[in-house]
C-alpha cells in the first residue's frame, strides 16, 4: 500500500492505538479529538508506549522517534481536509457517529474512505448519516490495538467492493490480519464468542459445577488461556454484561446468546471482576483457580472394580489400565463406567439398562486430559466415587461433578463449534476467516470449526442432540449448516456452493 495520510478521530485507548499503528507503518498520521486535551495526552501515551518498546527491544530508538514524528495533534476537523483514510474512534452513540461522519463528508475529498472503528452499532445506520455512503466502511480494531493482530473490515450493501479492496490493502500494509466481515450485530468476533461465556454461564446457573471447576476444566482440557469466568472478570461484568444483553436482543432472542440471572446480578451489585476485587471470583482471598496439586501414590485407596457399558468402551478399558483400575465383570463391580456424548448419566443408564445406582460418567472429549471429570448421578455410593477419583488422580486432576447432559468441556466446545456454523450459515464471514477471526481476535487454541474437524463432526453433532433431547432446550439445536458437513463427510471448513 502505498503512503497515505490517515485521519484518527478520537484519542482515547482505541485512537491513539491506531495512531500508532499506522504511524509505525510510515503513515502520516493526523490525530483530531474535540477535547485539546485529550489530543495532549494520546501523543504523550504514543509516546511512551513507543519508548517502552524501544527500552524492551522491539523497536529501536530512532524507528520510536521516527513513529512520533509523523504524528500531527490538531483541535479542528477541517484540518482532516488532506487525509486518504479516516478512522473515527469516538464514544458508542449512534447519534455522535452520524454527526461526526457528516462533518467529516463536508471537509475530505470524494475519494477519502471513511471508516467507523464501532465494536456495536450498525455502519449502515452510521452511513445513513452521509450522502457518499458507498465509501464508508467498518474498520473494527481489537484492544490493545499495537498487540492484536486482526482487523474486521465491514461491509454495507452501500459498499464499494473497491473501497473494501483498498481497506484490505492498507490494513495488510500495517501488519494486520484484514477479515472481511457482514454488517451485522456483533459482526464475527464479538457474535462468535458469546458461546463460550454463555454456555458456561448456563452451567453454572444449572448447579453442575463451580466457577473453580469450569474455568480449570476449561483451561486444562480445552487449552483455553483464561477460563470462561476468569476471562470475564478480566474484562469486567459492565463490558461483558452490556454487550451480551445488546446482542441477545438484537438477535431477537436467540437463546444460543441467552446470559442468566448470575450474570445480570453480578452486574447490578457491581461486581464487575478483578477492577472491583470481586466478580465470579473473590480476588482478595487465595488463588482458587490454581492448579491442582501434582498426581501422589493410590497404594493406599480402598480397592475397586468397575465394569464397561455403552460405547466407547474401548477408550475406558485404556483409561483405566493408565489408571490401575481393575475392569470386572458387571455383577462384581462397584461402579459402572459410561462415556456419553451429551447425555446425563442418568438417562444413559436407563438407556442402556444399568443401574442408577451404581453408574457414573466420564468425558472422553479429550483423549489424555489434564483434569479428569467424573459425573455422578444422585444416590451413587460416596466412598466408591471417592475410591475411583483417588485412582485417576493418579493420572491427572480430578473433578467431580453432579449429573447433567454434556459434562463441561462438551458442552463448552459444542456451543462454540454451533454458534460458528450459524456465522457462517449467515454469511457473515467465511468458514476460513471465521476460524481466522476467532483464533487471532479471542487467542482461541484453534479455529471453531478446525476444532470440530478434530474432533469429529459427528461427534460435535451427537453432544447437541444429546443436550436438546435431554433438555429440550432450543440452545441446543444443531445448526443445520453443521449437520448438512456432517452427513456428507466434509469438513467444517467446507464452503457453502457457489
Amino acid at each position: 500500500m502505498h503512503h497515505m495520510i490517515v485521519g484518527v478521530v478520537g484519542a482515547g485507548a482505541m485512537g491513539r492505538g491506531i495512531a500508532q499503528v499506522s504511524a509505525a507503518a510510515g503513515h502520516d498520521v493526523v490525530l483530531f479529538d474535540s477535547n485539546a486535551d485529550a489530543v495532549t495526552s494520546g501523543l504523550d501515551a504514543i509516546s511512551a508506549s513507543l519508548g517502552r518498546a524501544a527500552e524492551r527491544g522491539r523497536i529501536t530508538a530512532d524507528a520510536a522517534a521516527a513513529t512520533v514524528a509523523r504524528i500531527s495533534g490538531v483541535d479542528a476537523i477541517e484540518r482532516l481536509a488532506g487525509a486518504e483514510l479516516v478512522i473515527e474512534a469516538i464514544v458508542e452513540r449512534l447519534d455522535v457517529k452520524r454527526s461526526v461522519f457528516a462533518q467529516l463528508e463536508a471537509v475530505v475529498g470524494p475519494d477519502t474512505i471513511l471508516a467507523s472503528n464501532t465494536s456495536s452499532l450498525s455502519i449502515a445506520s452510521i452511513a445513513s448519516a452521509v450522502q457518499r455512503r458507498t465509501r464508508l466502511i467498518g474498520l473494527h480494531f481489537f484492544n490493545p490495538v499495537p498487540a492484536m493482530a486482526l482487523v474486521e473490515v465491514v461491509g454495507t450493501p452501500y459498499s464499494a467492493d473497491a473501497v473494501l479492496e483498498r481497506a484490505k490493502a492498507w490494513v495488510a500494509g500495517i501488519g494486520k490480519t484484514a477479515v472481511v466481515v457482514r454488517d451485522s450485530p456483533g459482526f464475527l468476533v464479538n457474535l462468535a464468542g458469546r458461546a463460550y461465556a454463555t454456555e458456561a454461564l448456563a452451567i453454572l446457573q444449572d448447579g453442575i459445577a463451580s466457577v473453580e471447576q469450569i474455568d480449570r476444566i476449561a483451561t486444562a482440557n480445552l487449552g483455553f488461556p483464561l477460563g470462561p469466568f476468569e476471562l470475564m472478570d478480566l474484562t469486567g461484568l459492565d463490558i461483558n454484561y452490556t454487550v451480551t444483553a445488546n446482542l441477545y436482543e438484537h438477535n431477537f432472542g436467540d437463546p444460543r446468546l441467552r446470559s442468566t440471572w448470575y450474570h445480570r446480578y453480578l452486574f447490578d451489585a457491581g461486581l464487575l471482576g478483578r477492577k472491583t476485587g470481586r466478580g465470579f471470583h473473590d480476588y482478595a482471598g487465595p488463588d482458587a483457580t490454581a492448579e491442582q496439586p501434582a498426581p501422589t501414590a493410590v497404594s493406599s485407596v480402598r480397592a475397586i472394580g468397575v465394569a464397561l457399558a455403552g460405547d466407547n468402551r474401548e477408550a475406558l478399558s485404556s483409561l483405566c489400565a493408565r489408571a490401575g483400575i481393575p475392569v470386572v465383570a458387571a455383577n462384581e463391580a462397584d461402579l459402572v463406567l459410561i462415556a456419553p456424548w451429551g447425555s446425563d448419566a442418568s438417562a444413559s443408564a436407563a438407556r442402556l439398562g444399568l443401574d442408577p445406582l451404581r453408574t457414573v460418567a466420564l468425558d472422553l472429549l479429550v483423549a489424555e486430559p489434564s483434569v479428569h471429570t467424573v459425573m455422578v448421578p444422585p444416590g451413587v455410593d460416596a466412598e466408591a466415587v471417592h475410591a475411583l477419583a483417588e485412582r485417576l488422580r493418579g493420572i491427572g486432576g480430578v473433578e467431580v461433578i453432579r449429573d447433567s447432559p454434556g459434562f463441561i468441556a462438551q458442552r463448552l466446545l459444542a456451543a462454540i463449534v454451533n454458534l460458528a456454523a450459524d456465522v457462517a450459515q449467515r454469511g457473515i464471514a467465511s468458514p476460513g476467516d471465521i476460524d481466522t477471526a476467532v483464533t487471532l481476535g479471542l487467542r482461541y487454541p484453534h479455529g471453531p470449526l478446525e476444532w470440530a474437524d478434530r474432533v469429529g463432526l459427528h461427534t460435535i453433532t451427537a453432544i447437541l442432540a444429546g443436550m436438546h433431547e435431554t433438555t429440550a432446550d432450543q440452545r441446543y439445536t444443531t445448526s443445520a449448516w453443521l449437520r448438512r458437513r456432517a452427513n456428507a463427510g466434509l469438513s467444517a471448513l467446507t464452503p457453502d456452493f457457489s
